[in-house]
C-alpha cells in the first residue's frame, strides 16, 4: 500500500479526502494527517509517504517552505498542492520544486481521482526504473572479472588504443596497474602436431590449471593480474607486493617451480616469457610483443624453458618500428585535408616515440631513412598543391634538392623532427586555406546565381547542380558560412528587393510579389511582416511619413 498523508488547515478539506476518494481501489492508505506545516514535516519524518496532498497557505509554515524540506526528507514523493489560493506566482514557485499537480478548491472528485492515478503510476514506474538500475548494477559487479578481463585483452592486443577510454575503465573496474613484468605461458601440449588431439573441454581444464597454479605459485611475494589470451597463451600482469631484492632470480625460480607443478599436477609442459619491466597499462602491447618475441627464441634455448625478454641481446634482434609508419600516414593524411589539428597531434606523438627510443649506430640510418622518406612525400603534395594554385614562386626541384641537403646535414634526430614539423604545418596550412578559399569560392557562386534568379522558382537542388556540387554540401556551406539554412537566405534576398520594389516603385503587392519569385500574395505579405515587422502597406506608408 502506498502511504498518504493529507496536510491543511482546514479539518474539513481533510475529512472530505479521506473519505470521499476510494484510496483503497487505488492501492493506497492514509497514513496520517496535519493541520500545519511543522507538524506535517515531522510526521513526514515518520511515516515517509509517497503521495502528501497539501495546502498552500497554513500556520507555522507554509507550503512552499513545507515542500522545500519534503524534497530533502522524501525526494521522490508526488506531492499535489490542493488550496483556494489562486496567486500564479505561488503556483510558479511551487512547480520549481517539482510537485505533480496544482489543484484549486473547489476540486471535482474527478480530478482528485485522476491525479491520484497519476501519482500510483508515477510511483510504479520509479519502483520498476529502480529495480531494473538494481538489477543491473549487480549484473555489473558479477561481470565486472569478465570485464576486466576483456578490457586487458583488448590493450594488449591493441585493439583499444583509446588512453583516456583505457584509464577510465580501468578506474571503473578496480584495475591498477603501476610497476610490473608481464608474463606469457605457452602451452606446450597444444603445438601443431597434437593440438587437434585435445578436445575443447581439456584444452579448457588445462588452461584453468595453468592459471590456478600460476596463483598459487606467486600470489605469496606478488599482486597477479591473469588474463586468458587463447588457449594455447595465457599472460600474468605481475606486480611486487614490496620491493625484492634479486627480482630477477625470484621471478625466474618462481617460474621453475610453476614449470614443475604444471608436470606434476597436469602432465604437460609450458614455456615462460618475462618482459623487461614496464609502467602502466599503457605498455602492456610493447611488453606483450616482448615476450612473443621472447617465444621464438625457444628455438634456441629449448622448448619447456624460462625466457627472458632482456637475456635476448646476444642474438640477432629486427627492432620493429612499424608504429613509426603509421604516425606517417596519419600525418600524410592529416596534411592532405588540411587538418592542422590532427597534423599537431601526429607529430607529437612522433616526437614522444623517437625521444622513448634508444637511437644507436644499428638505427640511426633507418630512422633518418623515415623522415627523409616522410618529408619526400609532403613535397610530393607541395609539387601538386602549387600546381594546382600556378605557384611559380620558386622552383619546386630547388626545394626538394635543397631539403634533402638540409636533411643529410642533420646531425641528430631533434634536428630532423624540427625539419618534419616546419614542413608539415607549413603544408597543411597552405591546403587548409586553399581548401577554405575554394568552399567560398562555391558559396560565392551560389550567391551570384540567387542574386540573378530569385525572381524564378529557386530550388537547392537547382543552384546545386548550377555549381556543380551536392545538395547536401551546398546546404551545410550555407549553414557554416552564412549562419542560416539555404531557404532562410533566399527570403532575405527576395525581401530585401521587395523593399526596394516599395521604395520606388507604386507596384501592388501581388504585382511585387511575383517580382520576387512568389507566387502567392499571402504567404509574401507573411514573410514581409516576419522580416521586416511591417506589412508591406505598412512598410511603404512608414518610408512615405
Amino acid at each position: 500500500m502506498y502511504k498518504v498523508i493529507i496536510v491543511d488547515d482546514e479539518p474539513i478539506i481533510r475529512k472530505g479526502l479521506r473519505n470521499v476518494i476510494k484510496w483503497k481501489q487505488f492501492d493506497c492508505e492514509i497514513c496520517a494527517e496535519a493541520g500545519d506545516g511543522i507538524s506535517a514535516i515531522a510526521l513526514i519524518e515518520e511515516h515517509k509517504p509517497e503521495i502528501i496532498f497539501t495546502d498552500i497557505k497554513m500556520p507555522g509554515k507554509d507550503g512552499i517552505a513545507m515542500i522545500k524540506e519534503i524534497k530533502d526528507i522524501v525526494p521522490d514523493s508526488k506531492i499535489v498542492i490542493l488550496t483556494g489560493y489562486r496567486d500564479f506566482d505561488y503556483a510558479r514557485e511551487a512547480l520549481k520544486y517539482g510537485i505533480l499537480d496544482f489543484l484549486l478548491k473547489p476540486t471535482k472528485i474527478e480530478e482528485i481521482n485522476s491525479v491520484v492515478t497519476r501519482a500510483v503510476k508515477e510511483i510504479q514506474a520509479q519502483s520498476e526504473k529502480a529495480d531494473e538500475i538494481t538489477k543491473l548494477k549487480v549484473l555489473f559487479e558479477q561481470n565486472i572479472p569478465i570485464l576486466r578481463e576483456k578490457l586487458l585483452y583488448d590493450i594488449i592486443y591493441g585493439i583499444n588504443k583509446d588512453e583516456k577510454e583505457i584509464l577510465s575503465k580501468m578506474q571503473l573496474f578496480g584495475i591498477e596497474i603501476s610497476k610490473f613484468v608481464l608474463i606469457l605461458v605457452e602451452n606446450e601440449s597444444l603445438g601443431e602436431d597434437n593440438e587437434d588431439r585435445i578436445d575443447q573441454y581439456s584444452k579448457h581444464l588445462n588452461q584453468l590449471g595453468i592459471m590456478n597454479s600460476f596463483e598459487e605459485t606467486f600470489s605469496d611475494m606478488f599482486d597477479v593480474i591473469s588474463i586468458t589470451l587463447d588457449n594455447k597463451w595465457s599472460a600474468f600482469i605481475v606486480h611486487e607486493k614490496e620491493e625484492i631484492l634479486g627480482f630477477e632470480d625470484v621471478i625466474e625460480k618462481k617460474c621453475l617451480c610453476l614449470q614443475e607443478l604444471i608436470e606434476k599436477c597436469f602432465d604437460f609442459s609450458i614455456t615462460v616469457a618475462v618482459s623487461s619491466e614496464g609502467n602502466g597499462a599503457l605498455v602492456l602491447p610493447s611488453k606483450f610483443k616482448e615476450c612473443c618475441e621472447s617465444l621464438r627464441y625457444k628455438l634456441y634455448i629449448g622448448k619447456s624453458s624460462v625466457i627472458f625478454y632482456e637475456d635476448l641481446n646476444s642474438f640477432f634482434k629486427y627492432d620493429n618500428y612499424s608504429i613509426l609508419e603509421s604516425y606517417s600516414s596519419e600525418l600524410l593524411e592529416g596534411i592532405k585535408s588540411g587538418d592542422l589539428s590532427t597534423v599537431k597531434q601526429t607529430l607529437k606523438c612522433i616526437s614522444e616515440y623517437t625521444t622513448k627510443v634508444i637511437i644507436n649506430d644499428n638505427n640511426q640510418g633507418y630512422f633518418k631513412s623515415f623522415f627523409v622518406g616522410t618529408l619526400s612525400s609532403i613535397n610530393n603534395m607541395r609539387t601538386v598543391i602549387n600546381a594546382v594554385e600556378d605557384d611559380k614562386s620558386t622552383s619546386t626541384s630547388k626545394k626538394i634538392s635543397s631539403l634533402y641537403i638540409l636533411a643529410e646535414n642533420c646531425e641528430c634526430i631533434n634536428e630532423l623532427y624540427g625539419l618534419l614539423e616546419k614542413a608539415a604545418i607549413s603544408l597543411a596550412s597552405k591546403i587548409n586555406t586553399f581548401n577554405n578559399k575554394r568552399m567560398k569560392s562555391i558559396l560565392t557562386q551560389a550567391l551570384d546565381y540567387l542574386n540573378s534568379n530569385y525572381m524564378e522558382p529557386v530550388t537547392l537542388g537547382k543552384v546545386a547542380e548550377s555549381i556543380h556540387v551536392s545538395s547536401y554540401y551546398l546546404s551545410r556551406m550555407f549553414k557554416k558560412y552564412q549562419g542560416k539554412n539555404f531557404i532562410d537566405f533566399l527570403t532575405e534576398i527576395r525581401m530585401e528587393k521587395a523593399k526596394e520594389l516599395l521604395k520606388d516603385t507604386n507596384l501592388k503587392t501581388y504585382e511585387i510579389a511575383e517580382k520576387v519569385g512568389i507566387t502567392d500574395p499571402q504567404y509574401f505579405s507573411k514573410s514581409f511582416k516576419k522580416y521586416a515587422s511591417l506589412t508591406p502597406t505598412e512598410y511603404r506608408d512608414s518610408l512615405k511619413e
